[in-house]
């Protein structure tokens, strides 16, 4: 103590380290407060600055934050002059507010308790260097959808770059051991806000990207990106060139998943996926063991059914075949000729007997009638003439019964030519390929040295082609 006062007597503070008075934290806010609200310098004024936080209560009321390149103030404006607003201020956007600086009763803060808002057609300064950004990273390529790869199905191992002390990790962490506790977590620390963020997050990702990494717990399958949500300027790590192309060069599968859903960086378009929180992406990487199981009992069950069907059905269709009578007895093919055979054969001998029987009354009726034609010459000329009659009617029957067995003969000649083997009876031979036992019909089909199979009646022989003659015409 005695080191402190010499220390501060030469600069006049001496008294004023004496304790006079106390001041208690509301005191010295209500004195602020007072001076603040009593200073007309304060109270309706114009400032101008960037929209970088705007958020609207269920009150009615919002609260927003204004800043420029180097500053910031909070503000609020209550509904009934919200309300009022032709247009509704957006974050980024260059605005003028009209208003007066307040400092709330239980805060120590103070902040623009504002009347309007003008909103300027300029984008304040954050957005403006977000485009610029944002465009020279695309003439570069690294937003082509054509380099996006597809995320794992069924990852074993998943990496997160993030701060340790960020919610979202608690909240990544949870998600992925309730929906599958089997994946081993990776967490790469990084600082995801201030100046020291952008190459924090660099190093982070080339850390999961190395060998020494795979060689210490494994491959990684995905690599998520990402912190809680936040205004422009504390989420602008991710919007750094050198973080983007980190994320962009990345070996792994890489998810972005920066602030809130409403929120957009330039990682959400080099990565390979965009999600709309922390949360949405361990949903989205870590399949739900339970839902896995579900389905897998479903195909099951879908498989199970199918195959009993397609056996059913296959019997089905083995009992009708087994039931066809061609399959029981192949003989049956044969019946229909069979049976025209015979049908042809009892219509030529109705035809026969027909003929014979009109004939015989016929001549019967002839005797008949020379019997009553008397004088024994003219029954002469008749029994001569009943003789040829009678020859021939006996010719004409003989030659009508042969051309009747010619007939029968070639119906029974056609039957036996249907069968493939009695032309190999008759002399003939099949040569066809050994291999796929295709007939071969000309010379043109073989070369010399090929071999070949001769099917004769009795037997099959083996042979090999020594000469081609391409002729059609037999030698005499």
């Amino acid at each position: 103590m005695e080191f402190w006062t010499e220390l501060v007597k030469p600069l006049g503070f001496e008294e004023s380290l004496q304790e006079k008075h106390i001041f208690t934290v509301t005191e010295i806010n209500s004195y602020l407060r007072e001076k603040i609200h009593s200073d007309e310098l304060l109270q309706g004024i114009w400032v101008r600055g960037e929209i970088s936080q705007w958020k609207v209560w269920q009150s009615g009321n919002a609260y927003f934050t204004i800043k420029d390149e180097q500053s910031q103030i909070g503000g609020v404006m209550w509904r009934e002059r919200l309300k009022a607003l032709v247009e509704t201020p957006q974050v980024g956007e260059w605005v003028r507010v009209f208003g007066s600086i307040r400092v709330p009763k239980n805060g120590g803060k103070f902040e623009i308790d504002a009347i309007t808002i003008i909103c300027e057609r300029d984008k304040g300064f954050w957005w403006q260097r977000y485009e610029e950004t944002k465009r020279k990273l695309q003439a570069k390529g690294l937003f082509d959808e054509k380099r996006k790869r597809n995320l794992p199905t069924f990852p074993e191992r998943i990496g997160i770059v993030t701060s340790l002390d960020a919610a979202a990790l608690r909240d990544m962490v949870r998600i992925a051991k309730e929906r599958h506790a089997g994946i081993e977590i990776v967490i790469f620390p990084a600082l995801v806000q201030g100046d020291e963020a952008p190459i924090s997050l660099v190093r982070a990702i080339q850390l999961a990207n190395s060998q020494a990494v795979a060689q210490l717990v494994g491959k990684l399958d995905v690599l998520i990106v990402g912190r809680g949500g936040g205004s422009i300027e504390d989420l602008w790590a991710f919007n750094e060139e050198k973080v983007v192309q980190a994320v962009a060069e990345s070996l792994i599968p890489t998810v972005s998943a920066v602030g809130h859903e409403s929120d957009t960086v330039l990682t959400d378009f080099a990565a390979d996926f965009r999600a709309p929180t922390p949360t949405a992406a361990a949903q989205k990487v870590v399949p739900d063991r339970k839902e896995l199981l579900n389905k897998l009992q479903q195909l099951q069950s879908r498989m199970q059914r199918a195959v009993w069907q397609k056996l059913r059905r296959c019997y089905e269709r083995l009992l009708s075949l087994s039931e066809r009578r061609c399959l029981v007895d192949p003989l049956i093919l044969l019946s229909d000729f069979r049976q025209s055979l015979d049908s042809a054969s009892m219509r030529l001998e109705s035809q026969v007997r027909q003929n014979f029987s009109s004939n015989l009354q016929r001549l019967l009726e002839l005797s008949h009638r020379l019997a009553h034609l008397s004088p024994q010459a003219h029954l002469e000329r008749w029994r001569e003439r009943l003789k040829r009659y009678s020859e021939v009617l006996q010719s004409n029957f003989v030659a009508n019964l042969e051309r009747r067995r010619q007939a029968i003969w070639g119906l029974v000649g056609k039957l036996e030519a249907l069968n493939p083997y009695s032309v190999l009876q008759r002399g003939y031979a099949l040569v066809r390929d050994p291999a796929t036992k295709r007939v071969f019909t000309r010379a043109a089909n073989f070369t010399v040295g090929q071999n070949a199979e001769l099917v004769m009646a009795d037997g099959i022989l083996q042979i090999t082609v020594d000469e081609v003659r391409k002729d059609d015409k037999p030698e005499t």
